[in-house]
């Protein structure tokens, strides 16, 4: 993995979601490097949180299905509302959620080092300058490392703003899903 499609994947991120916090480019990060894992405590609980996620939003066509969270586009987000408009069922969702859960490791080397590249490009003069201070990126990710690398929930900015309603899989699993449902694997 080059370390220009990881600034290519921050860039890409950064101008869809302008208001992406520290914290918002941290899950970036890590949802890329240990994909779903630390999400599935239990099936049943992955379960229930799922139904209850997708009862809260509103089936709309609007917006990717997929999108790359990932340098090598290894790992997606499968946005709940697009899914739920084109007729995915929340079991085969489940299902791929769980198997991508069981698919990816998590690599928090990896994570760490990627967090070096993030820290740099905050540097005068470089893309995240104007949006994030260096020595701010440099303590998020010193406290995550002091912590072992924990997931984190979006910023409150990012939640209000955006409102993400996904499930992170390997492209793998979504091209199934995709596939399932007779749609286009286009991953954004």
């Amino acid at each position: 993995m080059s370390e220009e499609r990881l600034v290519a994947l921050i860039r890409t991120h950064l101008a869809r979601y302008p208001q992406m916090q520290i914290a918002d480019i941290y899950k970036l990060l890590h949802q890329a490097a240990f994909g779903p894992g630390h999400l599935i405590a239990s099936k049943k609980a992955a379960r229930e949180w799922l139904e209850h996620e997708a009862g809260r939003v509103s089936p709309s066509a609007e917006g990717p299905l997929l999108e790359s969270v990932h340098p090598d586009e290894q790992i997606v987000r499968l946005y709940l509302r697009p899914y739920l408009a084109t007729g995915g069922n929340l079991k085969s969702l489940l299902e791929a959620f769980v198997r991508s859960a069981e698919q990816v490791r998590g690599d928090a080397q990896q994570l760490a080092a990627w967090w070096r590249v993030f820290e740099g490009l905050c540097a005068e003069g470089l893309l995240c300058a104007d949006v994030y201070q260096q020595r701010e990126a440099a303590l998020f990710g010193r406290a995550r490392k002091q912590e072992g690398w924990p997931a984190v929930h979006h910023s409150p900015a990012y939640h209000a703003l955006y409102q993400p309603a996904y499930r992170v899989l390997t492209a793998t699993e979504a091209g199934a899903l995709c596939r399932k449902l007779g749609v286009p694997l286009a991953v954004v």
